[in-house]
């Protein structure tokens, strides 16, 4: 059995067979007195329908169904059994019986019922045409509704929860979190080989070692814990931390959940052939008592993968900025330390005052990367993203969640997002002097949730641009789908005083929630960027080819640009490319990079392929 036929066969096993369904059919002679037959419904049969026998050699089957059958022996005015009592049942019985295969699927089945003459049994028939059982549209239709209330919950490869429920099982257990001052763990896995394996054995293959995934994923799992495909090639597991857990252990039990879902991947499958294999980076998020999130465990288990994968893979990494915060209490913020040192470009943001009560980041190890997007069909890069990292003591790059935290608890939030821009700005100027023409036409900048609430973001995005001599389309500001209708609402005039200066607006993670596609037909935006999510999940699932699809639509019509985020794959680019897009972002095209690095990478040729 190949690997692909193994797992459509695993899938099938998940769903209910007609076998299962059926009745045994009881079988009477087409000579048999109705008389006899209304006995054996009164006294002996169980169910909906008796098979009636062939009248001839290799013709059909007939079918007398009891409702029908006993109202007729009833008769209008009660003399129907003296009228029918010894005529033989075949003058009652149907001969043009709707029948399916045993080996149909129930979608099949639906599909045979809804073609014939009434909501009426069906003869289902095994080999050579042989009645094995009978099959009552209300049990059909009750498991049909089951089975597609299963695959809407469940990822149609692998059989785990899918995304969708997977983050509403997370919010379950961070919800049980703060009602009992546990904490909630959370591992965010990402396979290390499988664009390699669909590469040189083919997709079958690379099938066949998610579902093993998967597989051993829900065999390492818990009573209560959730485990789900997130989209492409990731998987995550959650689990709650009870109060009876020190918090002190949380940790620990956090990197001893990553290495044992590690070593479970790495393990070999004996149903895989050596080569189909793959290791595993592993992202961990710890989140405590009333401080705890789900979206913020997402991305905080998000960047701490990508922080494994980028240390060379099969690795385990720990982000944990909810448990220190919920160990240090909501007022650890460090005020402004005596002689605390600001980052040059605070000044220039007009931030530096207010970036001085965050000395206990260490602002000189703040940095600045940048990631190219490219023309989808010449991989010419016309636009970066800048995007804030974090140069740890021992070196190593960190994504930005704990300064973002810091900022976020500190009420600092646009101060740090102006900070960036800040730098953004002297970093486009310099690219132009030094490339010219192949200088970037565009930085995107985010905004975060919380800078959104401030009543002088427009004056003070303006006066950054301003002061450094930025035109202001050449600066985008980036919406993330993590703010909440409320910070939107308030946030809409700033943002139309931002576009009518000339400050273009983008809209981030578009599909990741089905309220993005919402937003934009309310916000003011020029771009709108579908989430890597739906990107890599377009090739499997039709409900995220259909979301580009209907994303790239909607912005055809309102003259938006799409740019396609988390772009990974050949596959993917050709997808999309078919699609429309016009722009692609991910690591097909080039992973975030300092400055000197860009601006080497934009002196060189295209990088994605013809």
């Amino acid at each position: 059995m190949s690997p692909r036929t193994s797992a459509r066969w695993r899938r099938a096993e998940r769903g209910r067979a007609l076998a299962d369904l059926v009745s045994s059919p009881v079988v009477v002679a087409p000579t048999d007195s109705c008389e006899s037959v209304d006995v054996g419904f009164r006294s002996t049969w169980t169910g909906s329908s008796v098979l009636v026998a062939p009248r001839e050699p290799e013709g059909p089957h007939g079918m007398v169904a009891r409702k029908d059958f006993l109202t007729t022996m009833t008769g209008r005015y009660g003399f129907g059994r003296s009228l029918w009592a010894r005529r033989p049942v075949a003058d009652v019985a149907r001969w043009d019986v709707p029948w399916v295969d045993v080996g149909a699927s129930l979608t099949e089945a639906a599909e045979r019922l809804a073609t014939g003459d009434g909501y009426q049994d069906m003869v289902v028939t095994g080999p050579g045409g042989v009645p094995v059982g009978i099959l009552d549209p209300t049990t059909l239709m009750e498991a049909l509704a089951a089975e597609l209330a299963h695959e809407a919950s469940h990822d149609h490869l692998t059989g785990v929860t899918s995304r969708a429920r997977f983050v509403d099982g997370l919010r379950d257990l961070c919800e049980a979190a703060r009602e009992d001052g546990g904490a909630v763990v959370l591992a965010f896995l990402d396979l290390d080989r499988l664009k390699e394996v669909n590469d040189t054995l083919g997709h079958s293959f690379g099938d066949a070692l998610l579902h093993s995934v998967a597989s051993r994923l829900a065999a390492s799992a818990r009573p209560g814990d959730v485990v789900g495909r997130l989209g492409g090639d990731e998987f995550a597991l959650a689990r709650l931390l009870t109060v009876q857990t020190p918090q002190d252990t949380w940790r620990v039990r956090a990197l001893d959940l990553g290495e044992a879902l590690r070593s479970a991947i790495a393990a070999h499958d004996p149903d895989l052939p050596v080569p189909a294999h793959s290791r595993v980076s592993v992202g961990l998020a710890i989140g405590a008592g009333p401080l705890v999130d789900s979206d913020r465990l997402l991305r905080e288990a998000d960047l701490a993968m990508y922080g494994a994968k980028k240390a060379g893979g099969d690795r385990v990494r720990l982000a944990g900025a909810d448990l220190t915060a919920a160990v240090e209490g909501p007022d650890d913020v460090p005020g402004a330390a005596p002689g605390s040192t600001t980052c040059p470009d605070a000044d220039a943001a007009g931030t530096g005052a207010a970036l001085a009560a965050l000395a206990g980041l260490d602002l000189d190890a703040l940095e600045v990367h940048y990631q190219p997007i490219a023309g989808a069909q010449d991989g010419t890069v016309r636009e970066v993203e800048a995007l804030l990292r974090r140069r740890g003591p021992d070196g190593a790059l960190e994504g930005p969640v704990a300064p973002l935290d810091r900022a976020s608890r500190a009420g600092l939030s646009l101060d740090l997002d102006l900070w960036v821009l800040a730098r953004a700005c002297r970093d486009l100027a310099a690219w132009r002097v030094d490339l010219g023409d192949a200088a970037p036409a565009v930085v995107d900048v985010n905004l975060s949730p919380a800078a959104l609430d401030e009543a002088e973001l427009a004056p003070r995005v303006l006066a950054v641009l301003d002061a450094t001599g930025t035109p202001h389309d050449s600066v985008r500001l980036e919406l993330s789908e993590a703010a909440t209708d409320a910070q939107i609402a308030r946030a809409v005039p700033a943002l139309r005083v931002l576009r009518d200066a000339g400050v273009p607006i983008a809209l981030d993670d578009l599909g990741g929630a089905m309220s993005g596609l919402r937003q934009v037909t309310r916000l003011p935006v020029d771009v709108v960027k579908i989430d890597r999510a739906v990107v890599a999940g377009m090739l499997d699932d039709p409900l995220d080819a259909l979301l580009v699809e209907v994303v790239h639509r909607m912005a055809v019509d309102r003259g938006l640009t799409v740019v396609a985020e988390g772009v990974e794959s050949d596959a993917q680019l050709d997808a999309l490319r078919a699609a429309g897009i016009p722009l692609v972002q991910g690591f097909l095209v080039a992973r975030p990079m300092s400055t000197d690095a860009l601006r080497a990478y934009l002196g060189g040729p295209a990088r994605l392929p013809a």
